[in-house]
């Protein structure tokens, strides 16, 4: 999670030249301190290290490809800590590990010695150990018990790899992995006995939270603050937290230190105060650049040793840890912010949500949640029955793999790929973790059928009036998200035309089902149905009657009129217009335009340039007379000229339906693939790939909101969590910086279910389907600054990618700090090359409202679409698999020196990479042996 960890030695020595050279440049840089005015207060430092040996840009082998670079970097931070408490100086070390992969895994097999090293440190010298997480999770996209177990576990667990097992308290500081958290996160911290939470307020594009609040004084900046959230109601302490890019924003520790205690003597810091570093524990700049001698005064290059020696003779400065400074030194104020934190790209999700893999995994994780829910309710339904030991065990073991799935390290840092390792390693977590869907899917249908057959006497009670005939006994198990449900079923294809369907109750209560989208199923034989069931109607888990047929289209055409042309898609709210290309030129609602042109087609921005699909053809799949009306948009991508080596395709349906408010999207694209012919981390084999730069941002469906805000009424992002958290939060960025005003990406909320916007009582809402694709915060938004009427533009970009300039934050520093991340921060790159020949697919809801936030009968309908009932049968439809499009021939090879041998990644477009190591000698071997068989069948 460091700037400076990929690049080669040779560019961070370049850098660290090139700050140096700024800092002499920098008038009163380093003057000297002034003559102390006898102030009693301290300035206090802490260094805490971050560990986690489960990375996303190495690989999993204790070596430089590995996590051999952690150890090695540990080991040395422990003996400059041990050196200089011998001599007298009494530094101390915060440290925070992830439990499952370092402590319990790796470090025990590995490096032993770290962990009693640390042991002897915590009791001899007053080291603290604090707390992250578990399995170094994704804490702000779980739900509850996935949290409670991550944070219990992290603190005890049975594996005794928890900090207090390992270490004999944990202090009651959590640091987030990736600084991720939301609203819901703290009142669990607190009831965990975690009083405080450690956050970036950093200078630089590696941030949590100093963009979002307003500015801290200079006291409150270096002292806990009072987090309060006024929707949730929770309050916590937040530590504000600093990083290596902030010390080259403040020159040096030594700088950093004197100027803070110059402003304790001038009397506008009223109190002590901390610097608390905190950074990977893997990062080479504690280990320090291996500079000639005649550099080694830049500072910043020498590790922790030149840190340490920078201050030591500061008799001002105190050598801490965070559980003895909080202890006594109260919160210096209060802070505020809404947006859902994480320090990747653009302060926000970009770089571990953005990712065209990532919806893949997460759809996953979703199967393997829904499965757990609907096992439990179907055993719960009519007379409960216990799980049997297979069902435990299954459940059990399911719940372990989806801990790991759920590590920040299988989505990101790095970017745009993971490294290939992790790749693998991902893939073969997300198999298993698919086999244990499976299997509890299997039980739970044979649950159902238990309760079908149970109910089958019943069935002849159900009326059966004007012909309906009886299609099936359903199960429906309902999550507590009120509005439309939306029901989905597989049927024979004979016994489900397109009429009229209702459901009944045992006892015999008539509930009608309107048809919302029916799909042929793989050969024709069955359909796959989705009903809509309005919210009005009262439908507890229980058994159920599907009835279909027996009454005319007449009998049910009492409805507002909804109709589809080549031209047009409308019915009594939204309204669709399409020109002659098949691109879409505005969509209204209620009479308001409310999507600009451009919107609801897919979209690439390549070397600067956006491209679009030039000619769609648009096909009438319904012309609205049985109340649902659907066009088919579709054709040829031919992407980048002289740089596509395959053209893609579109397959999007859009769809309204009479008497309901809205649009629905159900859309595939493949998108172009392009050359790839820029090599990274080429000094790395086992990490190093092919890619094409030139994508920087992918857009699949862009949604671009008609309206317009004003500085004085900004846009607010509308958002829900895994824990039913809701909450909104303004894009007033430019309040810090004019380069604010345009923002490339706004990606701060988390989605359970849905985000929207809203601005000057008008708003625009999107949910997802899971069940086709899901993505923990899918839809990242752009605003746009319009210089010429002083508003500003907004548009949604539901599982694509934007990139573009860094936000910039308020500063008291050099800004050189900032301008080092931009140079040598990896994550920063633009997720686009991984959209690169990709076929993707998903399901949209889309609903425009009035009023500054979404009205609760928009909201119900909104979830009611993402969080969709199991409904289940005698024809139980089989859970969605993803898809797997015709692969292309290779995109190239390399072939990269390593060790002695080679290792030649292949790259089969769009599938996986894929490499093979060849071993010393083995050419040559090859060689040799075909040279000889070519001798004995030619020559002998």
């Amino acid at each position: 999670m460091i700037p400076l960890r990929h690049n080669t030695k040779r560019k961070r020595c370049l850098l660290l030249v090139v700050i140096g050279i700024w800092l002499l440049c920098l008038p009163g840089a380093f003057r000297p301190v002034l003559p102390a005015a006898g102030s009693p207060h301290r300035v206090h430092i802490a260094f805490g290290f971050h560990v986690n040996l489960y990375h996303s840009f190495r690989g999993d082998t204790n070596d430089e490809n590995g996590f051999g670079q952690d150890i090695r970097v540990i080991r040395h931070t422990i003996r400059e800590l041990d050196r200089f408490n011998r001599s007298g100086i009494p530094v101390r070390a915060v440290w925070d590990f992830d439990s499952l992969f370092s402590l319990q895994e790796i470090l025990p097999v590995y490096a032993p010695d770290i962990i009693r090293d640390i042991q002897r440190r915590v009791a001899q010298n007053g080291d603290d150990v604090i707390l992250m997480s578990y399995n170094n999770g994704l804490m702000s996209a779980m739900t509850d018990e996935e949290f409670m177990a991550s944070m219990e576990r992290a603190i005890s667990n049975d594996k005794g790899s928890g900090v207090r097992d390992l270490f004999g308290r944990a202090a009651p500081v959590v640091r987030p992995q990736e600084m991720m958290t939301t609203p819901g996160n703290f009142a669990r911290y607190k009831a965990l006995g975690i009083d405080c939470i450690s956050l970036y307020y950093s200078a630089t594009p590696f941030d949590a939270f100093r963009l979002f609040s307003r500015v801290l004084r200079p006291v409150e900046a270096y002292n806990p603050v009072t987090y309060q959230n006024p929707r949730s109601g929770e309050k916590i302490l937040i530590l504000p937290t600093y990083h290596a890019g902030d010390l080259v924003e403040n020159v040096s520790l030594h700088n950093w230190a004197e100027r803070l205690h110059r402003l304790q003597d001038e009397g506008t810091i009223d109190r002590d105060v901390l610097i608390f570093i905190n950074f990977d524990a893997d990062a080479e700049f504690w280990a320090g650049a291996n500079l000639p001698a005649y550099l080694k005064w830049l500072p910043n290059t020498g590790g922790i040793e030149q840190l340490i020696r920078s201050v030591d003779d500061l008799d001002f400065v105190t050598f801490s840890n965070v559980s003895d400074y909080l202890a006594d030194h109260p919160s210096a104020g209060t802070v505020q912010f809404s947006q859902d934190t994480a320090d990747g790209s653009f302060n926000g999700y970009n770089s571990w949500a953005e990712k065209a893999c990532a919806s893949d995994y997460w759809t996953r994780i979703e199967r393997n949640r829904r499965a757990h829910r609907a096992i439990r309710q179907a055993f719960a339904i009519g007379v409960k029955k216990p799980f049997s030991h297979i069902v435990n065990d299954l459940l059990r073991g399911s719940f372990e793999t989806r801990l790991r799935a759920l590590s920040t390290t299988n989505f990101g840092l790095a970017t745009p790929f993971l490294s290939r390792p992790r790749e693998k390693a991902v893939a073969a977590l997300l198999d298993e973790l698919d086999r244990y869907s499976a299997a509890i899917e299997a039980h739970t249908a044979a649950r159902v059928r238990e309760l079908i057959d149970s109910a089958a006497k019943a069935a002849p009670k159900a009326p059966t009036a004007d012909g309906k005939r009886l299609l099936d006994t359903l199960v429906f198990m309902e999550p507590p998200s009120g509005g439309d449900r939306h029901l989905t079923l597989t049927l024979p294809a004979g016994d489900s035309a397109r009429d009229p369907y209702c459901l009944y109750t045992t006892d015999g209560r008539i509930i009608p089902a309107a048809v919302e989208k029916i799909d042929s199923g793989a050969g024709g034989s069955t359909l796959t149905v989705t009903l809509r069931v309005s919210g009005r109607q009262q439908m507890p888990d229980g058994v159920y009657f599907l009835m279909g047929g027996g009454a005319s289209s007449a009998d049910h055409a009492v409805r507002p009129a909804v109709s589809a042309d080549p031209r047009r898609l409308q019915n009594g709210f939204i309204r669709v217009d399409l020109d002659e290309t098949g691109h879409v030129t505005g969509v209204t609602a209620n009479g308001k335009p409310q999507l600009d042109a451009g919107s609801l087609l897919p979209a690439i921005t390549y070397r600067g340039r956006r491209l679009t699909p030039a000619r769609l053809a648009v096909d009438i799949e319904d012309t609205g007379i049985r109340g649902s009306a659907g066009l088919y948009i579709h054709g040829r991508w031919d992407g980048p000229d002289g740089a596509t080596r395959a053209p893609g395709w579109v397959d999007y349906h859009l769809r309204l339906e009479a008497g309901v408010p809205y649009l629905f999207i159900d859309g595939a694209v493949r998108y172009p693939d392009t050359w790839r012919e820029t090599v990274v981390q080429a000094d790395k084999p086992m990490l190093a790939r092919r890619l094409d730069p030139g994508w920087e941002a992918v857009a699949p469906v862009e949604l671009r909101f008609a309206a317009h805000a004003e500085k004085a009424h900004p846009f607010f992002i509308q958002k829900r969590n895994y824990l039913g958290q809701e909450d909104a939060y303004a894009v007033d960025y430019y309040r810090h910086a004019p380069e604010n005003r345009n923002v490339a990406d706004i990606n701060n909320h988390i989605t359970a279910a849905y985000a929207g916007v809203t601005t000057a009582g008008r708003g625009m809402a999107v949910a997802m389907n899971p069940r086709v694709k899901a993505n923990f915060a899918f839809c990242p938004f752009q605003m746009e600054y319009l210089p010429t009427s002083g508003q500003f533009s907004i548009r949604a970009n539901p599982f694509g990618t934007y990139h573009g300039r860094q936000l910039v934050p308020p500063t008291r520093g050099n800004r050189l700090g900032y301008e080092a991340v931009l140079l040598s921060a990896p994550q920063l790159h633009s997720a686009g090359p991984t959209y690169n020949g990709r076929q993707d697919r998903f399901e949209l809801m889309v609903a425009f409202f009035d009023g500054d936030s979404i009205p609760a009968a928009v909201k119900q309908d909104l979830l009611a679409f993402a969080d969709r009932p199991v409904v289940m049968g005698r024809h139980a439809p089989t859970p969605p698999t993803p898809e797997s499009p015709l692969a292309l021939p290779p995109a190239g090879l390399l072939a990269l020196p390593d060790n002695g041998g080679a290792v030649v990644p292949l790259q089969v477009s769009p599938q996986p990479d894929r490499s093979l190591a060849i071993p010393p000698g083995f050419v040559a071997k090859v060689l040799w042996a075909n040279l000889t068989a070519w001798i004995q069948q030619n020559l002998l």
